[in-house]
């Protein structure tokens, strides 16, 4: 069996999967050498700065890929209570809400303990290493949720700030054919679940930058709506998020562009059912955060260029890209085969954007 990858709309985020621990630590050190870039510069951090924190905008992780899900037999379960990036143990499902006939939104409560939260606060990387956060870094993390009946994972993105919140709450769509959807969607409160993690997916220190540009379609809004939930708001001390307790107050100025659902959809995303989504987030935020919501589909260049508009040329601006692949073709260009971000090409490209301002997640 091949080192297989699988992350969900919820944006491509990392887990490592091979045959022998041989072939797992080839696949994490060329990841490492891959990912160890900034999302200020494309030149690698030092060494030392390396070993000393992050690899920052995206930690030293191996994206994964949109369909396939991934075996877990190097992920063993555990009978400790603890959460572990590493090891799968069962805890108990506080809360279950169908938000449409495919989303359901689920609940789980963090243990206490300090082995729990120390992945939280201190970032899990490939090499087993704990990394340390920078002050003003933010750190988006995944959560991986297995079936009990066959060697499945897939990831899932928290909607929201579990430390602050004690728990995690992850939107799981049910797909045709999706076995941990399957399993996921039948879970009532009480019941248990199989979970490891968390697990970075990319971190940013929001405070290098003018403008915030965040552009997703359906689940894939997942790692935006944890980054709003985890920044502090404008208007109380930087104190107040748990993911970045030394942020300046500063908040740069913030912009999701989010494609509607269908017609005859729920819009989940617009409701009142989670305090992580939109309606709440636009109360936080006030005129700090601008919301469009687009037609499903490509992304026009208009779109973009609204975004862009008044940017000033010493004004520093970072577009964050969560989209399926035949989405971000045409909008950024594609992520190469290893994974890596590619050139910025497309809609981007002919608006002047370069790597240094453009994170593809997939």
């Amino acid at each position: 069996m091949s080192a297989v990858a699988s992350i969900r709309c919820t944006c491509r985020q990392s887990i490592i999967s091979a045959t022998s621990n041989a072939t797992r630590s080839r696949v994490s050190a060329s990841v490492l050498r891959s990912h160890r870039r900034s999302f200020a510069s494309t030149s690698a951090p030092s060494s030392v700065r390396t070993k000393a924190r992050l690899s920052r905008p995206v930690l030293a992780f191996l994206g994964l890929s949109l369909t396939l899900p991934t075996t877990y037999f190097f992920f063993p379960l555990s009978s400790s209570s603890s959460l572990s990036p590493q090891i799968y143990t069962n805890h108990p499902v506080s809360t279950t809400q169908s938000l449409t006939s495919q989303h359901k939104l689920i609940a789980v409560p963090i243990p206490s303990s300090s082995s729990s939260t120390q992945y939280f606060e201190r970032p899990f990387r490939t090499d087993g290493s704990l990394a340390d956060v920078e002050k003003g870094e933010v750190v988006v993390q995944h959560m991986m949720i297995k079936s009990p009946d066959i060697q499945i994972e897939r990831p899932y993105t928290p909607v929201n700030d579990g430390v602050r919140d004690g728990e995690v709450r992850m939107v799981v769509k049910r797909v045709r054919g999706g076995e941990v959807g399957r399993v996921v969607h039948n879970l009532q409160p009480g019941d248990e679940v199989g979970i490891r993690g968390p697990i970075p997916t990319f971190s940013i220190t929001p405070n290098d930058y003018d403008r915030i540009i965040m552009i997703s379609t359906g689940t894939a809004i997942a790692p935006f709506l944890q980054l709003l939930s985890k920044l502090p708001s404008p208007t109380t001390p930087a104190a107040t998020s748990s993911s970045s307790p030394s942020s300046p107050t500063t908040t740069p100025q913030l912009h999701l562009i989010h494609a509607s659902p269908l017609p005859n959809r729920i819009d989940w995303t617009n409701s009142n059912l989670d305090p992580s989504f939109i309606p709440a987030l636009k109360q936080k935020f006030v005129d700090r955060l601008q919301i469009s919501r687009i037609e499903p589909g490509p992304v026009s260049k208009d779109v973009v260029s609204n975004a862009l508009s008044g940017l000033g040329k010493e004004e520093k601006v970072m577009v964050l890209v969560c989209l399926p692949p035949w989405l971000m073709r045409p909008l950024c260009g594609g992520m190469t085969p290893n994974l890596g971000q590619g050139p910025i090409t497309g809609v981007l490209a002919e608006l002047g954007l370069t790597n240094a301002q453009v994170w593809k997640l997939e």
